[in-house]
């Protein structure tokens, strides 16, 4: 098996190349020059939003997968199924947890009733379609303007109907760990590294529940569905089992840290600060939720990273920066 990875040098590209390499699978990334690819797996240059040059290094390579991290818009993604139609077993497609409906009501694109039990593959999706569209399109020199195209439903729905090749869905978590441009954890990372006796939140933001992956985690799950034979023509949820409240994950930050300190809860209205402030434009209410027991039992998926790794990594990636 040969495997082309588009979008190989990023922040889960990375590890994913890194864990099919480990895995032993014949492993090439096509990327347009701007980090190193990992040692090991083929350098093929190209500009993943044409297509017959992402066609040509499937031939040259021989990939029978494509694993792609990248597909963004319909714009960028519709053409390259075309032309991989027949030319692939399969198309293993990186889609996310905000195509489910209450990530709508989340950042607040509309008001569905909230599914407060484990969102599983089959879900109601958002009603609404593209959830970071503003309402002012940006200018076409915004290097965020692809936002405004942004959505993953239509991605997916295009590639399950894509004939000649098998499609394979993951539904990525909220990921974690070294090089996360989010900082998803910063906001109680910095206060406890920085000794501070206390700090506060919100307390919706507190008791809310979201599910997260680390990234190498995750990147095993991708590697996984791109070489399993039962994973082609399926759509699958990827993250911990466990989804903690906020607050929890504060208190394994601080258990892992050895803060002593207090975190306190506040009233939104009361509340002060990025993380106050960032907070208050959604709607907590709405939990992200996830299921995804599917891919551990028809798959064997397991978390490849010890709990406390995970966070030492990731503790040390925030304060390095």
């Amino acid at each position: 098996m040969s495997v082309l990875v588009l979008g190989g040098t990023g922040f889960i590209g990375g590890p994913t190349v890194a864990r099919l390499l480990a895995d032993g699978v014949e492993t090439a990334v096509g990327h347009h020059g701007a980090r190193p690819v990992a040692a090991g797996a083929r350098s093929v240059l190209l500009d993943r939003r044409d297509p017959a040059a992402v066609l040509a290094a499937v031939k040259d390579v021989g990939a029978d997968t494509v694993i792609d991290l990248i597909a963004y818009t319909q714009a960028d993604t519709l053409p390259l199924l075309d032309a991989l139609s027949g030319q692939v077993a399969r198309y293993v497609l990186a889609s996310s947890i905000d195509v489910y409906r209450n990530y709508e009501g989340l950042h607040r694109k509309g008001r569905p009733t909230p599914i407060w039990d484990r969102l599983s593959e089959d879900a109601d999706l958002r009603a609404s379609r593209f959830p970071y569209r503003l309402a002012k399109p940006r200018a076409a020199s915004d290097p965020q303007a692809w936002m405004d195209d942004y959505d993953k439903i239509p991605l997916e729905e295009a590639a399950r109907a894509a004939d000649g090749f098998e499609a394979t869905i993951l539904r990525l978590p909220m990921v974690f760990g070294p090089g996360d441009r989010q900082r998803r954890f910063s906001w109680a990372i910095r206060p406890m590294a920085q000794g501070r006796p206390r700090f506060v939140i919100p307390h919706p933001w507190a008791a809310w529940r979201a599910t997260f992956g680390y990234v190498d985690d995750v990147a095993a799950g991708i590697a996984l569905a791109a070489v399993h034979p039962r994973a082609g023509g399926e759509t699958y949820n990827l993250g911990r089992s466990n989804t903690p409240t906020n607050l929890a994950w504060a208190a394994s930050f601080a258990e892992h840290l050895n803060w002593p300190g207090d975190v306190q809860l506040a009233h939104p209205d009361v509340a002060r600060g990025v993380l106050a402030r960032a907070v208050s434009s959604l709607d907590l209410d709405y939990p992200l939720f996830i299921d995804n027991a599917k891919i551990r039992r028809r798959l064997g998926y397991a978390e490849v990273t010890d709990f406390d790794a995970a966070l030492a990594r990731t503790v040390a990636d925030e304060m390095g920066r």
